[in-house]
Order: structure tokens, then sequence, then C-alpha cells
């Protein structure tokens, strides 16, 4: 059993690369680990709500310019905002992207230091690395997600008679049962893993649940890019590469997600560590005094977020060629639209607005942001990631709930004045018009903002 390199090291997911896998690990700055001792600097600052009801904006008709500097990781689902960049939909909300024309480079290094210095406004930011880094940096908060990272598996080659678990419990067969049928054609076969921060975690969890130890299987811990010659070559039949590139070229492949993350998250209890330990988030991130001074730009940056997923997943085809220069520029590889395609409906499905009721909504469901994230808390001060005997909750570090639920409200505000809108002419009724327009952008507060001023102004 080969486990020279089978340590645990802590890593955000690999970056994208073509020839070797480049751990990202996210480190805190100097000057942040050596500010203050854990007592003082876990205290989270104010949450970044307003204290206003939801529907107490700002005054006026005109969309107020302001200027973001916002930083961009170099992955699929942190840079698809290029596309919101070429397609002038930041503009069309007010936002001038800083430095142009793409914003501030960014990395899971180096994101924390920029952002605590001002040199980020916004950034895309992954949950399981603000988990990490909330003791030393509370006043950096996530304020919504883009998508959910799910792309961890064991993969499967089709030269193997196997059913995956997915296809086991589609069939009627308990989780429990599954799991176990389907990693027992493991048992004394060579295998080869990725062995970085939480997809060990997942690994780990997979082989108990599926009663396999390492020492059942020949392991072989290497990079991805050796992960991809064994299983091109024939040595394995079992693999877990972390990057998503590797993943999604083994999956066109014909290789299957033997287990998944989220078979895991289907088949155990809501909040089980077994199963949300390999599990995150993307999404743009800022500091709680711009979350609080910059409210409204804000909820203007999500409404561009989320026009564009709604973008991509209409028609990829003509939005997605925007992104790949970009990406590759910052990644180091190759990417075509069916790369991306796959990217986002295996490894980070994008979640439109509607669909976000997931996190925000019912906190209960094993997809929430509570369930999660407070899991995901325990795991870290158990491990001593985090400080113990501290009191911290998912809200101390996500806070996407209050400005989703501000969304919902807006446009529901929008909704319940159409009524009064319907026979409005000249100024009031242009201004109607462009609220609607607004409205199919999902810009719901600048919708809301103008249908008001349009319907009172009648």
């Amino acid at each position: 059993m080969d486990t020279t390199n089978f340590g645990r090291p802590h890593s955000r997911r690999t970056l994208i690369k073509v020839a070797g896998a480049g751990t990202a690990a996210l480190t805190l700055p100097t000057f942040l680990i050596a500010c203050g001792d854990d007592e003082e600097t876990a205290s989270s600052s104010t949450a970044a709500s307003s204290g206003n009801d939801a529907l107490k904006v700002s005054a006026g008709s005109d969309i107020p310019k302001k200027t973001v500097k916002f930083g961009m990781a170099p992955f699929a689902d942190a840079t698809f905002y290029v596309i919101a960049m070429e397609q002038g939909w930041f503009e069309d909300v007010g936002i001038t992207i800083s430095p142009a024309p793409t914003g501030v480079k960014v990395t899971p290094d180096n994101v924390v230091t920029k952002m605590v210095t001002g040199e980020a406004d916004i950034a895309t930011f992954y949950g399981p690395g603000k988990i990490a880094t909330m003791a030393k940096a509370p006043e950096l908060k996530m304020f919504g997600f883009s998508d959910t990272y799910v792309g961890t598996y064991i993969l499967v080659s089709p030269e193997v008679d196997v059913k995956t678990v997915s296809e086991q419990v589609a069939e009627g067969v308990s989780f429990d049962e599954a799991i176990k049928t389907a990693m027992a054609p493991m048992k004394g076969q060579p295998v080869a893993f990725s062995n970085t921060g939480q997809h060990r975690d997942f690994l780990d969890q997979a082989f108990k649940l599926g009663g396999l130890t390492y020492d059942d299987v020949e392991v072989a811990a290497t990079t991805d890019s050796k992960i991809l010659q064994l299983a091109k070559g024939g040595k394995t039949n079992f693999t877990s590469p972390e990057g998503a590139a590797q993943n999604i070229e083994l999956l066109k492949d014909g290789w299957k997600p033997l287990v998944s993350v989220d078979d895991l998250l289907k088949g155990l209890p809501p909040g089980d560590p077994r199963s949300v330990a390999a599990v995150g988030h993307e999404g743009p991130a800022a500091s709680d005094e711009f979350l609080e001074k910059e409210r409204e730009t804000c909820l203007r940056f999500l409404s561009v977020m989320f026009r564009t997923i709604d973008a991509i997943k209409a028609d990829p085809e003509k939005y997605l060629p925007d992104q790949i220069p970009y990406l590759e520029s910052v990644s180091g590889t190759k990417s075509s639209v069916a790369d991306l395609q796959q990217i986002y409906k295996v490894n980070d499905p994008l979640i439109a607005f509607d669909d976000q009721t997931q996190y925000w909504t019912d906190l209960k469901a094993p997809t929430s942001y509570q369930t999660i994230y407070n899991a995901q808390i325990k795991s870290a001060q158990e491990g001593g990631v985090l400080p113990k005997g501290k009191d911290y909750t998912a809200d101390d570090a996500i806070v996407g709930k209050e400005f989703y639920d501000q969304l919902v409200a807006l446009r529901k505000g929008y909704d319940d004045m159409l009524a009064d809108a319907g026979d409005l002419s000249g100024d009031a009724k242009a201004l109607a018009d462009s609220a609607a327009e607004q409205y199919e952008a999902r810009n719901y507060l600048d919708a809301y903002r103008q249908l008001k001023a349009a319907t009172s102004s009648s």
C-alpha cells in the first residue's frame, strides 16, 4: 500500500491544470495570524443587515453609479461573471468593475489578504474556506451562493460490471446496502486517489460506509495528472481525482461515479458530518463595512449573478464562449463550451434564483447553509482549525439569507404594485417599462424602486 503522500493537509479544491494538479491551500496572511488572540479575533463584527424593513430602500428612480473592486478566483464557477462584463450587465445596474476590464485576480491563497486590505471590495469565496478563516477574519462574509460544489467522486471504469450507489438506490436498494455493494469490487484492486483536505474526508467516509479500509485495496495516493495516466493506461479501474478537469475527462470517457458526495448527502441524515465535509459553495463575499455601506450595490451585484446564471442555463452556446478566454488565461487549461457545460451540470451545478430556497428558506433541508456549515464548523473546532469553546454558527460566516430574503420581498413588492401600473402613460409608463426590464434581469431592487416611483407620480 503506497501511502507516501497519504497525509491530511487542509486545502481548497484543486486548481484546474492540464499537466499536474496544483493544490491551492487557503492560508491566512501573516499579519492576520499575529493580530490578537483567539478570544479577541473570534468575535464577529455586526451582521450586514441594514436593520430596516426589506422594502425600505433608497428613494428615486435613477440607478446610482458605483465602482466595485471585484476579484475572481481561477475556477469555472468563479469566473462566469466575465460573461456579464462582456455583455454589459454590470453597467445595466450602475456597477463599474475595477480595475478594468476584469477586476482583481485573486486565488485561494491571497483572497483574504486582498479583501482585508481593501484591494478587493467583493471577491468570489469558497464556503469551507470562509469557515477555516472565520476566527481570524470575522469581518468577511459570504452574501450569496452561485453553485454547490459536489464534484467529488470515486469513479469506476466502464470495464467494471458494477452498479453505482445511485443506480441501486433508484432501484429501491437502501443506501447502506447500496454503498457496500458498490464498494465491494474494489477489494484487493489498485486504486488511484487524490489526497488533500476535504477530499480525504470524503474518501474516509466512503470507505467506512462501504465496509472497507485502505488496507483492503492497493492505494496509489498521487497527483491528478498521474491518476489520469493510470486510468487511461488501464492500470486501475477505480480513481478519485480532485480537479474538475480530470473528473470531466474521465466522465467523458465513460467512467461513472461509483460513490459521490451527492449520494452521501441523500443517503445520510441532514447535517451528518460524514456527508457535509466535502460539500462547498462558491459565491461573493465582502466585509461587514462594505455590506453595510453598500448594501444596495451588493443586491445589484447579486442580480447580475442571477441574470448570468439564467443566461448560461438558457443558451450556453451563446454565452459560455465569453468566459473561455479569461478562464484559460487564469487557470492554465484549455476549455470548451462542452467542458463548461459538463462542469456546470456535474461538478458545480449553478443554482438559479428560484431554486436557491434550498439554501436560504428550508433551513432544516440537507442542502441549507445552516445544515452544511454548522456541521463543518463543529468539525473544524474538533479538528483544531477553529478555537474550541466558541459559539460559532453559520451566520457568523454567511449572510446570504438576509440578502436573498430581501430580494424575494422586493420581487413581491413589485408584483403587488403591478395592478396600479396598468393605466400609466407618458413618463410614468416609460419608468414602469424600465422597471419591467430590470425585473426580467433579476434586478428586483430597482424594479421595485422604479415602479414605486412610477405609480406614486401618476
